[in-house]
């Protein structure tokens, strides 16, 4: 099997491969290598020695009969990744090729069109993850992945619940059945009942903002997906005709920034504004858990649409320009704040072949549907491609 193709399997079929002698951990770690040295900058600390000790310590373990999820498999973590992750990932079987760099300074591969200078910058983590030079990666942030959100980067970005707002460690994976095999290894995944198996989904092109700054395509994409979770049995309706109260106000321009931001805020902000701060954080998760009091899932636009090609301000990094125009808000406070399982899932294409992505968030009680939706997605986007 060509590198090509067996670096795109993905972290299920990649096991799959591994359990039935098909190939060799080695070997896949071979062609991961092989495509990292390609690209420059995707990985901050490359652990080529210790991944290779791990693939052939593998490998006697596979021999031997031994089956673990991910045993045998390549997969990284993002630097800013918890340590403990790496931790978790080893005892689950994984080869842990290194740690991948979250600067967003690659050309986004789910682009079909030619890629120009205007354009999203992605990170290396979901560069690693789409391109397949890893099977799968955590991440401290899915289903953002950085800037952009994991939907619009080629990949499926999964945030399970923890109850603890911005403390989450993520999945980012190439195909569903990657997500479910890695959050099973880690033991990440609710086994909890669902309420009904007929979910209350609601669909809101605004967010927890005042007005919709959706384009057509991605409000399009979303009404697409609305329509095809109706077709599968589950009540779907308008979430936006609620009155536009304070479930419905935008309440802090920190809702986008990034914890490592938040931090440095809290640095130089003065003692007496910090009490505001928490008073303010406190709202907005009770803003958020009235908007999830009549529905088990939300769809949203995964951000506001494709990018309009337009040169960027001056001085200004391209890989800012969307995040600038409000890239991801108000989407992405929704599992930000609340700390509610969330994912991010390419749905469709622009008519110039940008990606575009949705956003489901789930109340805590649903997250062990989210990925039996995210499935119904992904099937349909491979009908119609």
């Amino acid at each position: 099997m060509e590198d090509t193709e067996l670096c795109s399997l993905g972290a299920s079929a990649q096991s799959r491969l591994l359990h039935a002698g098909q190939t060799r951990a080695v070997d896949l770690l071979e062609a991961s290598l092989r495509r990292i040295a390609r690209s420059a900058n995707v990985f901050s600390d490359l652990n080529v020695t210790t991944a290779r000790a791990a693939a052939l310590d593998a490998d006697r373990r596979l021999a031997a009969g031994e089956r673990l999820p991910l045993l045998g498999v390549p997969v990284a973590v993002e630097s800013a990744t918890r340590p403990e992750a790496a931790t978790a990932l080893s005892a689950a079987g994984a080869v842990l090729v290194g740690r991948t760099a979250p600067a967003e300074e690659h050309p986004n591969t789910a682009q079909r069109a030619e890629w120009s200078s205007h354009d999203p910058l992605v990170s290396g983590t979901a560069t690693a993850v789409a391109t397949g030079m890893v099977g799968g990666a955590l991440v401290p942030g899915a289903p953002g992945a950085g800037r952009v959100p994991a939907g619009a980067a080629g990949a499926i970005g999964f945030q399970p619940y923890t109850g603890r707002p911005g403390r989450a460690t993520g999945v980012l994976a190439r195909h569903t059945a990657d997500v479910a095999l890695m959050l099973d290894a880690l033991g990440l995944r609710s086994a909890g009942p669902l309420r009904a198996k007929s979910l209350r989904i609601g669909v809101s092109l605004r967010g927890v903002g005042l007005h919709s700054r959706a384009r057509q395509g991605i409000s399009d994409t979303v009404g697409d997906v609305a329509a095809l979770l109706s077709m599968h049995g589950h009540a779907v309706h308008d979430h936006d005709d609620r009155p536009a109260d304070r479930t419905r106000i935008l309440l802090a321009p920190h809702l986008t920034a990034t914890p490592a931001e938040l931090r440095a805020l809290g640095r130089v902000m003065p003692e007496p504004l910090r009490g505001i701060c928490r008073r303010v954080a406190t709202a907005e998760r009770t803003m958020v858990d009235e908007m999830f009091s009549d529905i088990d899932v939300l769809v949203t636009p995964g951000y506001t649409g494709a990018p309009e090609h337009s040169a960027p301000p001056s001085g200004a990094r391209t890989g800012a320009v969307l995040v600038r125009s409000g890239v991801t808000t108000p989407f992405s406070p929704l599992w930000r704040i609340s700390g509610y399982p969330a994912v991010s899932v390419l749905a469709g294409w622009s008519p110039e072949g940008h990606p575009l992505p949705v956003q489901l968030t789930a109340a805590p009680h649903a997250e062990g549907a989210l990925l039996d939706l995210v499935r119904l997605i992904e099937d349909d986007m491979h009908r119609r491609s």
